[in-house]
């Protein structure tokens, strides 16, 4: 019951007990009990006014209460005109004031936190206290992938580490960290992007390398050739000059001179290339080209030496067996599927690194002169075994524009 009831119930009795005392007392003397009855009602309408005074701004008081639960912080209260109550009230609305600044404050540091994390290139994913995903931004729903998931459950709080993805050239940092909420420390997983920081790195190494070597190597070379009157041995020398100029030639890479081509028509010019790395091999070349147009951005002969790559990793992979390889064309893609020997998931860890190779006389310079002319022609690109159908397939997704 509330305390208003109270008062009520409270003056009802005090009326009720004057008026039955009043009769006992005075019901024989008219006069003297009107004039106290005259008393009892200047006494309740003093009661009245002290319920105005005390009982009402109590119930005002009560409404802001109500007022904060609901979150209503743009309301004021009415000033009662009773001293003690009117200094209540002024606190009272002063708190609200720096209540609800605050909760503006509040309101547009998350909205600003809310599109940072949204518009974030870092992919950002939220879990609950139990490490279950909440949430994440449209960042790393385009870079998940299985390697990240288990990367992301296996690594302790506070942790970092590095994942390449399997069959292409990406590398990401994962790092486990928590924020404190209410007093409970809420984990999330920040997933950075290497790739271009990593492969400029290892750009920059292997070209300063490689031109110091082939600079002395050839240097010595052309010196001693013209000392050396046997054969075999200048043949050799001369061998092993080749040998370092094709490491050479992997950073002088032009800058690719873009214009806009038909896909399908580049693949076709290239054909007669790639049928005469088939030639004399049990190997079945076929083509299924889109006849849609599909108008891309390329240098045409960088863009011939990747297909060429590609093809011929494939022959070598098909070997002294029976074997095919397609040429796929969609729009803004390129697929080159075989059925070779395939590629082993600890071999598909390390592709696209510099000088990595799993032949016996390899370099590793094959796929790392096709990682960097696609690269720079801003590709994306992939080399996996489909452990469903054991077919392994490059697959090129060109730029749209």
């Amino acid at each position: 019951m509330k305390l208003k009831h109270y008062f009520v119930l409270l003056a009802l009795g005090i009326v009720l007990l004057a008026g039955a005392a009043l009769y006992a007392a005075f019901g024989s003397d008219s006069t003297l009990f009107y004039a106290v009855e005259g008393f009892v009602v200047v006494l309740l309408c003093y009661l009245g006014y002290f319920y105005r005074k005390t009982i009402r701004p109590y119930d005002t008081l009560i409404g802001g209460m109500e007022l904060v639960k609901d979150l209503d912080l743009t309301t004021r209260l009415a000033p009662s005109g009773q001293h003690e109550t009117d200094l209540i009230v002024r606190t009272f609305n002063d708190l609200l004031t720096r209540l609800r600044s605050e909760h503006l404050t509040l309101e547009e540091q998350y909205s600003f936190l809310s599109l940072l994390i949204e518009a974030s290139p870092m992919g950002i994913v939220q879990c609950d206290i139990d490490g279950r995903t909440t949430s994440m931004n449209p960042a790393a729903r385009e870079m998940l992938s299985p390697n990240i998931e288990e990367a992301m459950k296996a690594l302790p709080m506070g942790e970092s580490t590095t994942v390449r993805m399997t069959g292409g050239p990406q590398l990401f940092r994962i790092s486990h960290l928590s924020f404190p909420d209410r007093g409970f420390q809420h984990p999330f997983f920040l997933i950075e992007p290497l790739t271009a920081e990593v492969r400029q790195a290892e750009k920059a190494a292997y070209e300063r390398i490689i031109r110091m070597i082939a600079h002395e190597v050839n240097n010595s070379v052309a010196g001693i050739v013209n000392l050396i009157d046997s054969e075999p041995a200048a043949d050799r020398l001369k061998a092993l000059s080749a040998f370092v100029t094709r490491f050479a030639e992997v950073v002088k890479i032009p800058k690719p001179q873009l214009q806009l081509c038909d896909l399908s028509e580049e693949v076709e010019a290239c054909q007669p290339f790639l049928e005469n790395l088939c030639a004399g091999k049990p190997v079945h070349l076929a083509f299924c080209l889109t006849d849609e147009a599909t108008p891309v951005h390329l240098d045409t002969v960088l863009f011939q030496q990747v297909l060429i790559n590609i093809v011929k990793n494939a022959v070598e992979s098909i070997g002294h067996n029976e074997g095919h390889i397609t040429i796929t064309t969609t729009p803004y893609q390129l697929v080159v599927t075989d059925d070779g020997c395939g590629i082993p998931a600890e071999v598909a860890q390390h592709l696209f690194t510099p000088f990595y190779s799993t032949k016996p006389q390899g370099q590793g310079l094959g796929l790392l002169l096709i990682r960097d002319i696609l690269t720079a022609h801003g590709c994306t690109f992939s080399l996996l075994t489909d452990p469903d159908d054991h077919l392994t397939r490059f697959t090129i997704q060109f730029v749209t524009k």
